[in-house]
Parts: C-alpha cells; sequence; structure tokens
C-alpha cells in the first residue's frame, strides 16, 4: 500500500499537476513572466543583437530547458517583450481616448493620450525595446512591427474622425495620415532616447502636441471652407 500511493504521488509531481500548491500551468507563467521581465532587462540595458539566451536565463535565474519550452528561440522572447510592452501603452491610449464624443474635446483627450505614451517612455528599458530593437531582426519581426504600427495609427485616426466625423479625407488618406504621424512620434522618441533623455515629460508632450494639433487646426479650416 505505501509503495503504491508513493508511486501515485510521484506520478503527480511528473505530470506537474501539483507543486508546492501550484499548478503546472501556473508555473509555467510564473517562468514566462521571469523571462518576460528578463527579456526587458537584457534587452532594455544591452540591446537584442548583444543579448544570448545564456544572459536571459541568468537574468531570469532559471534553466535553458525552461526558455526553450516558452519562447523557441530568443527573437520569440523579444517579439513577445515587445508585445507586452507595446499592449499595455495601447491600454493606456484606450483609457485616454475612450472619452471621445463627435465635437468633443479633442486637446484634451489628444493630451492626456501623449502623456500616456511618453510616461511609458519614461522606462528607458521599455522606450528602446519599443523603437530600436525589434525592427531589421527578421522579416518576421518587421510584419509583427508594422502591425503594431497600423494598430496605433488606427487608434489615433479613430480619435480624430469620432471628434470631427465630417472631415473631408478618404479612409485611404486617413490611414497614410495616421502612419505619417505614428513615424514622425517614433522618431522624435528615438531621437529623445539616443540624446540620453534630457527632455523633460513636458517638452516631450507639447512636441506631440504641436504636431498632432497642426494637423487638426489644418483639417478644422478645410472644413470651415
Amino acid at each position: 500500500m505505501i509503495k503504491r500511493l508513493t508511486t501515485c504521488c510521484n506520478s503527480d509531481t511528473e505530470h506537474g499537476r501539483n507543486y508546492a500548491g501550484q499548478s503546472q500551468q501556473a508555473r509555467d507563467e510564473q517562468r514566462r513572466q521571469q523571462f518576460l521581465q528578463a527579456g526587458l532587462e537584457c534587452f532594455g540595458r544591452d540591446g537584442f543583437r548583444n543579448s544570448t539566451v545564456r544572459s536571459v536565463c541568468r537574468e531570469a535565474q532559471l534553466t535553458d530547458r525552461y526558455f526553450y519550452r516558452a519562447f523557441g528561440n530568443l527573437e520569440g522572447l523579444l517579439k513577445a517583450v515587445y508585445g507586452q510592452c507595446m499592449d499595455d501603452i495601447k491600454r493606456q491610449l484606450g483609457l485616454a481616448f475612450q472619452q471621445a464624443i463627435p465635437g468633443g474635446d479633442i486637446d484634451t483627450l489628444a493630451r492626456q493620450g501623449f502623456t500616456a505614451f511618453f510616461n511609458a517612455m519614461q522606462d528607458t528599458r521599455v522606450a528602446r525595446v519599443c523603437m530600436l530593437e525589434l525592427e531589421g531582426v527578421s522579416p518576421e519581426c518587421d510584419v509583427y512591427y508594422h502591425g503594431y504600427m497600423r494598430d496605433f495609427a488606427d487608434m489615433v485616426m479613430q480619435l480624430a474622425r469620432t471628434v470631427h466625423p465630417h472631415w473631408p479625407i478618404s479612409n485611404e488618406e486617413s490611414a497614410l495620415l495616421g502612419m505619417g504621424f505614428i513615424g514622425a512620434m517614433r522618431q522624435v522618441t528615438t531621437y529623445w532616447l539616443q540624446q540620453g533623455g534630457r527632455a523633460s515629460l513636458d517638452t516631450l508632450v507639447n512636441t506631440g502636441m504641436r504636431m498632432m494639433m497642426g494637423v487638426i487646426r489644418q483639417l478644422e479650416a478645410e472644413v470651415k471652407n
């Protein structure tokens, strides 16, 4: 009887059903989060091209067996870290833009959005991963990167067109304007990062506001004419 009970307990442990009160799924998720945090630290501090699986595992204090099971390779981790950072920023922007209504105060909404974005960039690890590390790694990473750029462009133009539904621009031009604006903001942020992050949060927000509101005022003038 004792032998049989011992075998059952070992079987449960081997199959990961239960260990120290945690399920296999919970342990896997915990390790995944450790690797994501380690990836942010390594990529945000040293850059993707200067990081290795060994350095990430050392940072996470986990073995490469768990790493490969969770992400497959270093590029897989980079995409996961990038996606986590960008999804968090998208959530913050969504909260800032959720009050948008036709004829609403776009100045206040835009300022809230820029503040949320540049607040996230104050963590220079996040800024480096989001602005510098993904593009050019591989064709797959480029597709992943440009998908997020389109998402952000759509968010900005959706805000503008919700507040100003009668703008005389086509969907095609709206998409181009959105991508152009997001590209400009990426360049501003990249320049700020490469200059050592010297510009203040207020300066960054005001720069974004002047760029965005210049376009909006031009379109408002076209409607009036």
